[in-house]
């Protein structure tokens, strides 16, 4: 019996292979009933449908990518159709060629069954083939599933018999159905020149993005150009005005577009750096209306446009509410600012003294000892003076800064009358931090105190 199985497999090998063919062309079924010609596969990403829509015949076509809207797209159509398209192109393709290889891997294990002299183990291999056989129709489209079938019958009669020489008095085979899988849909013939222009004229009215609109219009104008001479003169005139139309138009609203977000821009950090919420507020809503008026033709570019308007209201609310704080604190501020404007003066004199004190180039001992009264009379306004919270570390590095100017100044008069060299090196690091400290306290007072607003 097994022998009968190696025959059929090796006549069922011997058909010719079949030359290549190009992929096939699939249908994207829109849910208004029309159909958009797909190049081979078709692929879903999410809520998007993305494809290659022919613009030619022939094994190489030339193509233009298409994502249109998944919620446009009949799927139980256009699934079913892919998986009838996809049946006929393999049976006409690789299907003889697939199925003669694998008659012929069966044939060869059958073989070895045969010469195979353990019966357990010529069992195993026959049930590994049948197991193989019966999946070939599920995995191949349903091709030569009849034949599959005969083959099984005859298989299992091999099957049964090994069974019973290798002492297995029952068993069970796992049947798999073989009905070959009949087409679902009714494949269309391939698009006319005229077709692929009006396919690539409804694409362009449904692709989301205004980039890919005008391109679709541009090869439609392409392709009636190359076509001209194919192509009914009138309906090529006709769709070739209708597609420059539709590029002017996206070209204008493009145009206007930009124009609208160079100026909602603009204004938006204006009135923005101006804490004008009031003003951020109208502005959103003149933006809608000019988008309304323009048709609401981007919606990407007005999210990009609403989205700044929404930052800079953000903005402004928190620069409003610090520029109301800063009024309110203004005249504590001003305040404190009087109180310890003597130390600032004072450290600002003392400068060039702290700067010859850091080089060990001085002062004399006259302007030491007067710059050490001036420090002495201008210190309250530091020790005394209680800043406000919001000057708390600010007025801490100004105290800071002030001690480690006096010590310095107290060092280097020590050093002037020991002639202690190390003294004089003590003094030099007290008058570099202190000149360090005073410039940063002298900047984040000033910043305190600054009227808040955006960078």
């Amino acid at each position: 019996m097994a022998s009968m199985v190696v025959v059929f497999l090796a006549v069922a090998a011997a058909a010719n292979a079949q030359p290549p063919a190009t992929p096939p062309l699939l249908r994207v079924f829109l849910t208004d009933g029309t159909s958009l010609t797909s190049f081979g596969e078709w692929v879903r990403m999410d809520d998007r449908i993305v494809f290659s829509l022919p613009l030619s015949d022939g094994p190489t076509p030339d193509l233009q990518l298409v994502t249109l809207a998944a919620g446009r797209v009949d799927w139980v159509k256009t699934e079913r159709y892919a998986q009838t398209a996809r049946t006929v192109h393999y049976a006409s393709t690789r299907a003889e060629d697939d199925f003669a290889q694998f008659s012929n891997q069966v044939a060869s294990v059958l073989t070895g069954v045969a010469r195979e002299p353990d019966p357990r183990r010529r069992l195993a291999m026959a049930e590994s083939a049948r197991s193989a056989l019966a999946e070939w129709p599920r995995q191949h489209y349903g091709y030569r599933a009849a034949d599959v079938q005969q083959m099984l019958s005859l298989l299992d009669e091999v099957v049964s018999d090994l069974r019973a020489a290798a002492g297995q008095d029952t068993f069970e085979l796992n049947l798999v159905s073989t009905t070959p899988m009949a087409p679902a849909e009714t494949l269309l013939p391939p698009p006319s020149t005229a077709q692929l222009a009006e396919e690539l004229l409804a694409a362009s009215t449904l692709a989301e993005s205004p980039a890919e609109r005008t391109t679709l219009l541009e090869r439609v104008v392409g392709l009636i150009e190359r076509a001209a001479n194919l192509l009914p003169t009138a309906w090529a005139t006709k769709v070739k005005a209708s597609a420059l139309g539709g590029i002017r138009t996206e070209r204008a609203t493009d145009l206007a577009y930009t124009k609208l977000a160079a100026t909602t821009l603009d204004r938006a950090a204006q009135r923005a750096r101006a804490a004008d919420v009031r003003g951020l507020e109208r502005l959103r809503a003149e933006t809608l209306r000019a988008d309304a008026k323009l048709g609401a033709k981007r919606p990407a570019e007005l999210g990009v446009m609403l989205a700044a308007i929404d930052a800079g209201t953000e903005s402004a609310r928190r620069l409003r509410l610090a520029r109301d704080q800063w009024r309110l604190l203004a005249p504590v501020y001003r305040s404190y600012e009087r109180s310890v404007r003597p130390a600032l003066v004072t450290l600002a004199g003392a400068e060039r003294t702290l700067e010859d004190i850091r080089a060990q180039a001085g002062p004399s001992p006259a302007l030491l000892k007067k710059a050490i009264t001036r420090f002495y009379r201008a210190r309250p306004a530091v020790n005394g003076t209680n800043p406000p919270a919001q000057l708390v570390a600010a007025h801490a590095l100004l105290k800071s800064a002030w001690e480690m100017a006096d010590s310095a100044l107290a060092l280097r008069m020590r050093a002037v009358e020991t002639g202690d060299p190390a003294r004089a090196a003590e003094a030099s690091a007290a008058a570099a931090g202190a000149l360090m400290l005073t410039v940063r306290a002298r900047d984040d007072i000033a910043q305190a105190v600054k009227a808040p607003a955006l960078p």
